[in-house]
C-alpha cells in the first residue's frame, strides 16, 4: 500500500538525495509492473527532486500508461493524493468506453523537504504545495514532472491545453484550481472537490478575481457535501458554494454537485462518481471542439467589442501628453509631487506627499484629477479648484494585487471619455468606474505584466515591457478640452443581479 510520504522509508536525508537533483528514482518498483488485469503499465512510487520549481523538495508520484496510450498526442492527466487501487482500474474504463482520450496519468503527492543542517527535521510541503494560492507547484508539475513523464513512458503527449486535465480533494481541489488558472496553457479542465477557497494561504482570493476578470477557457466539476468542516481559516460548504456562484456569475462552463449529508470530500475517489465527472469534463473531445468560456460577465460584456481579443502589434506605444492642460492650468508631477504651470508660466505644487507618481488623468468632465502611484494600492482623485489649487486627496479605487507581486499600484493610467479609467497593474489592465469601483481586469497574453496603458479612438493600447498589444473595446478617447459626463456617476449599470438564494416562499 501507499505510505505517505513523510513516512517513506526510502526516502533519506537530505546528503542522502542531493545526487538525485537531476534525476528521476523509481524506488518501490524500479522495474515497470503490470496493474491487475489492467493492460497498462504501472510505475510506483517514483521521486521528483524540484530543479527550477520547489527546489530540493522530493515529490513522490506515481505514473501510469494505459495499454492503448499513442506515441504521440496522448492527453494528461493529473490527480492528487490518489492510490492507483483507487483509480487505476475505473481510469482504464473511462478510455475503453471512450468518454476521455488515451493519456498518461499522473498521481502526485505532496513534496517533502529534508533538512540541510545536521539535527533539522524535515518538513511536509503539502500548504506551501497544494494549499498556496500560486504557480509555482503547477510548473513543477507542467514544466518538469510531464516532461519526465514522457521520457519515462516512451511518448510525446498533446501541448494542446484543452488535453490536459487536473484535479484534487480538498487542498489538491486548490492545486487543481492554480492548474487552470495559472496553467491555462496546459490544462483546461479540472475536478475540483471540496477546493480550499479559504483563507488558509490565499484561497479567499481567487473567487474575487474570477468576478472581474474576463472569463478563461476552463470547463469545471466542483463538489462538496453538506457538512464540509468549518475552520478558523473559513467554511469550506460555503467556499464550494461561493465558487459555484462566481464560475456561474462569470459564465464559465462549470458544473457544481452537492451531497447531502456527506463532510469534506465527499466520494473523491469513488470511480463511479468520477465516472459522470469526466463525462462532462471531457464532453465533445472526439470532435476537436476547445474548451471555451460561455461568456464574460456584465461590465465586462458592456466594454468589449464582439469579438475582441488582445494582439500583440508592432511599436511604438501610442504617445500621451505629457501635461493635463486644463481651464486653469497645466498639470505635471515630479514623482512625489503634482505641478502647476499657469498661463503667466509660473510652476507651483499642488500637491505633496505621494509616493512615485507613475501618471495622471484628467476626469470625462474635467474637474476630477486622477494620480497612479506605483507604490500604492490605489488610484486616487483630487478635485480642481477654480483657482488651480486641488482639494484633498481621497481613494478613488483600490486596485487588484497579482500573485507575489512587486508592484502594488498602477504603473500608468488613462481615461476615458466616458470617465472609464484604465490602469496598467501586474494582473493587466484594471478597468475602473468614475463613481470609484475597480470592476473588470483584462489580463494580458500569458498574464504579462501591463506597464503603459492607452486609448486612441475607441481601441485600448497595452505594453509589457517591449511588447504591444491592442484590443477595440466600446469607450472612446478622451479628445483634449472635451467635457462629457460620466457614463456611470453610480453604482447602476442597467443590469440586474437579482437572483433566488434560498428557498423562496
Amino acid at each position: 500500500m501507499y505510505m505517505k510520504p513523510s513516512s517513506f522509508p526510502w526516502i533519506g536525508g537530505f546528503f542522502g538525495i542531493t545526487s538525485l537533483l537531476m534525476n528521476t528514482v523509481c524506488t518501490a518498483a524500479p522495474q515497470p509492473e503490470k496493474f491487475r488485469e489492467c493492460p497498462g503499465t504501472l510505475y510506483r512510487n517514483c521521486v521528483h527532486v524540484g530543479q527550477k520549481y520547489e527546489i530540493g523538495t522530493a515529490v513522490p508520484y506515481h505514473l501510469y500508461v494505459p495499454g492503448n496510450m499513442p506515441k504521440e498526442g496522448g492527453a494528461f492527466y493529473v490527480l492528487t493524493e490518489f492510490n492507483p487501487e483507487d483509480i487505476v482500474e475505473p481510469f482504464e474504463q473511462y478510455i475503453h468506453d471512450e468518454i476521455v482520450p488515451p493519456g498518461l496519468l499522473i498521481i502526485v503527492h505532496p513534496g517533502t523537504l529534508h533538512p540541510t543542517l545536521p539535527g533539522g527535521a524535515s518538513r511536509y510541503m503539502r500548504a506551501e504545495e497544494l494549499d498556496h494560492n500560486g504557480p509555482e507547484f503547477v510548473n513543477l508539475i507542467a514544466d518538469e514532472l510531464r516532461p519526465e513523464a514522457e521520457q519515462i513512458a516512451g511518448v510525446t503527449l498533446s501541448r494542446s491545453p484543452d488535453m490536459g486535465m487536473i484535479g484534487g480533494g480538498s487542498s489538491g481541489g486548490m492545486l487543481a484550481w492554480n492548474g487552470v488558472w495559472y496553467r491555462n496553457d496546459v490544462f483546461r479542465r479540472a475536478y475540483l472537490c471540496s477546493p480550499t477557497f479559504s483563507a488558509m494561504r490565499g484561497g479567499e482570493e481567487p473567487m474575487v478575481l474570477v468576478r472581474k476578470t474576463e472569463t478563461r477557457p476552463i470547463r469545471m466539476y466542483v463538489t462538496c457535501g453538506t457538512k464540509e468542516p468549518d475552520y478558523f481559516f473559513g467554511n469550506s460548504f460555503y467556499a464550494a458554494c461561493n465558487a459555484h456562484i462566481a464560475f456561474e456569475f462569470a459564465k464559465y462552463d462549470a458544473k457544481f454537485e452537492n451531497f447531502p449529508g456527506m463532510g469534506h470530500s465527499p466520494y473523491y475517489r469513488d470511480g463511479k462518481v468520477i465516472y459522470r465527472i469526466m463525462e462532462f469534463l471531457w464532453k465533445n473531445w472526439k470532435t476537436d471542439l476547445p474548451v471555451r468560456p460561455l461568456g464574460n460577465q456584465i461590465r465586462i460584456q458592456n466594454l468589449l467589442t464582439e469579438g475582441s481579443v488582445w494582439e500583440e502589434c508592432p511599436g511604438p506605444m501610442p504617445a500621451k501628453p505629457t501635461a493635463i492642460k486644463t481651464s486653469v492650468g497645466e498639470y505635471t508631477h515630479d514623482g512625489t509631487r503634482i505641478l502647476l504651470k499657469k498661463g503667466d508660466g509660473s510652476i507651483s505644487p499642488v500637491a505633496e506627499g505621494l509616493d512615485e507618481i507613475s501618471s495622471l488623468a484628467l476626469s470625462s468632465d474635467g474637474w476630477r484629477l486622477y494620480v497612479g502611484d506605483s507604490r500604492r494600492r490605489f488610484v486616487f482623485a483630487y478635485a480642481i479648484n477654480p483657482d488651480g489649487s486641488l482639494g484633498s486627496q481621497y481613494k478613488l479605487a483600490s486596485l487588484h494585487l497579482a500573485h507575489d507581486c512587486r508592484f502594488i499600484g498602477a504603473k500608468d493610467i488613462c481615461c476615458s471619455a466616458q470617465d472609464r479609467a484604465f490602469a496598467a497593474t501586474e494582473l493587466g489592465i484594471q478597468g475602473i468606474v468614475s463613481f470609484g469601483l475597480t470592476d473588470l481586469i483584462l489580463p494580458l497574453p500569458q498574464d504579462l505584466p501591463a506597464d503603459r496603458v492607452a486609448l486612441v479612438d475607441n481601441m485600448l493600447y497595452a505594453a509589457s515591457g517591449n511588447r504591444i498589444f491592442r484590443r477595440p473595446v466600446k469607450v472612446t478617447q478622451q479628445k483634449e478640452g472635451e467635457i462629457k459626463p460620466p457614463a456611470t456617476p453610480a453604482y447602476g449599470d442597467g443590469g440586474d443581479y437579482s437572483r433566488p438564494h434560498l428557498p423562496q416562499n
